[in-house]
């Protein structure tokens, strides 16, 4: 009988916890998405919301692998790496400008943004992320990485999909023009 008890108290108290993780996650509002293949099978998704309660617009560059500079072992399903735009529409596009731009920026140009790295939901736990601009084969890429100790947490974001999630942004602020 104390099994069975038990068992339904635990029960309870995981359904109580996952509706509450849910309910946080409901509230972001896409407003752009892009989704884009990294090596050929796995995929990477880029996401521009805003958060439901404070109104914050934010970007995910979606979740980081773990290792060094150039290589990055993806493992991570959970935490995702978000960086705040501002608090009205204007503002996210904007900012998402002056990221798009940071591409024409001479090889392993680097800058330093405020980002945060949670799971699902962005938190206050702010961090100094690193935007660096390369080059490879040809194409023009952002990484975007938080060191940790001797460890590099980053993702890599082509020009073309980052361009993808800007004209998706402009398009979602047409078609909502009284939105702040």
């Amino acid at each position: 009988m104390k099994k069975i008890f038990t068992i339904l108290v635990l029960a309870a108290v995981c359904t109580a916890a996952s509706a509450q993780v849910l309910q946080k996650a409901s509230q972001r509002l896409e407003l752009a998405t892009l989704e884009t293949e990294i090596g050929g099978f796995e995929t990477a998704e880029l996401e521009v919301f805003e958060m439901h309660d404070s109104g914050t617009y934010w970007l995910s560059v979606g979740h980081l692998g773990i290792g060094t500079d150039l290589l990055q072992l993806q493992f991570d399903p959970v935490y995702e790496l978000f960086i705040p735009l501002g608090d009205s529409l204007e503002e996210a596009v904007e900012k998402m400008n002056e990221l798009k731009a940071f591409y024409k920026k001479p090889r392993l140009s680097e800058m330093q943004i405020d980002g945060c790295l949670a799971a699902l939901y962005p938190g206050e736990n702010f961090e100094p992320v690193t935007v660096t601009s390369r080059r490879l084969l040809g194409s023009k890429i952002l990484s975007f990485s938080v060191k940790r100790d001797d460890l590099v947490r980053a993702t890599y974001i082509t020009k073309s999909d980052f361009g993808a999630l800007v004209f998706s942004l402009k398009g979602y602020k047409a078609l909502h023009p009284n939105e702040k």
